[in-house]
């Protein structure tokens, strides 16, 4: 059993405690379960949440409408976001569902790469980049301090990850194969994350980053609700478009 599974464990023998004496347990207790009761729930969703747009890629064999240099940032940012738990030692409910998330957006940037026939200098230069992150963490040179100015950075990615989708849906007047049920989720747990994270002593950072994703994820929620089903409009006469962004 992990520590925070033995945390959760212990918080809810406390309550069970105080219960059978016919009392209700301190509002920190009760406060700090919800939190990792929560934490599971998110890391629950997030085995599910960017399914429907790997279904929806697989279904469609079409790349259309996304953008492959997003889903490269959410890629870096995903990892910097489990760095930063291992790194500062946090329990696996704080931050568990960006290992997740990493695995499945692995599969949607293949998908992307495969659908798009991007060039193979693209899916070898990010295989290159990630090696070389991984000896460095893996080294143990990495300190806290470095770590968390990285989460800094790593709000800046997200923010770059989520605008060139937001900005070519708008420029297209569609989503294309954007899956809205995926974004519905990350905006529900981007507000359940900038709780659990106050509680969990995540640091500030963090919680910038959920509130940062709340907005852009709103976003595209709003988007997808906005085109709809459209088709990207019709390029113009004498303009030219790139199969991959």
């Amino acid at each position: 059993m992990s520590g925070s599974d033995q945390d959760t464990w212990s918080l809810i023998q406390v309550v069970l405690q105080f219960a059978s004496q016919g009392s209700i347990p301190p509002q920190a207790v009760l406060t700090l379960l919800l939190s990792k009761l929560l934490g599971y729930l998110i890391i629950a969703g997030a085995c599910y949440v960017k399914v429907p747009q790997i279904l929806a890629l697989r279904k469609a064999k079409s790349a259309e409408g996304l953008s492959a240099s997003a889903f490269e940032l959410e890629q870096i940012g995903y990892s910097i976001h489990s760095t930063y738990g291992f790194i500062m030692g946090l329990p696996f409910t704080a931050f568990g569902e960006a290992i997740i998330m990493l695995l499945q957006n692995t599969l949607l940037i293949c998908q992307v790469y495969y659908y798009s026939k991007a060039p193979i200098v693209r899916p070898l230069g990010l295989i290159l980049l990630f090696a070389g992150l991984g000896f460095y963490v893996t080294s143990g040179a990495l300190t806290q301090q470095q770590m968390m100015r990285a989460y800094d950075f790593n709000n800046i990615i997200f923010t770059a990850a989520r605008l060139p989708q937001i900005v070519k849906n708008f420029r297209a007047k569609s989503t294309g194969q954007l899956s809205i049920v995926t974004y519905v989720f990350n905006l529900g747990g981007c507000v359940i994350r900038i709780f659990t994270s106050i509680q969990e002593g995540a640091g500030i950072a963090m919680v910038r980053g959920f509130i940062l994703g709340l907005a852009l994820n709103g976003m595209l929620v709003f988007q997808c609700l906005y085109y709809g089903n459209k088709s990207p409009a019709a390029p113009k006469a004498g303009s030219k478009t790139s199969k991959i962004n």
